[in-house]
């Protein structure tokens, strides 16, 4: 749950995005999105499509351990 959490976070970082703005996005409550990002929390395929979809990345590549979506143009 870790990975996911950084990942998540980096991914916002990347967009320059609140975790409210990736709630309001996403569909996702704001305190499920905090949760996650901590490490914490069991999110849905459902949850993960949804944040993917507002990063622009595949399910796959938001879970994955050496994500690198910073060299995307």
């Amino acid at each position: 749950m870790t990975q996911i959490g950084a990942n998540i976070a980096r991914e916002l970082k990347n967009l320059g995005i609140t975790q409210g703005e990736l709630s309001e996005r996403s569909g996702v409550a704001a305190s499920h999105i905090s949760y996650m990002v901590r490490g914490q929390g069991n999110p849905t395929l459902a949850t993960l499509e949804s944040l993917a979809d507002v990063f622009r990345l595949s399910v796959v590549e938001l879970l994955a351990a050496d994500s690198t979506s910073d060299d995307k143009s």
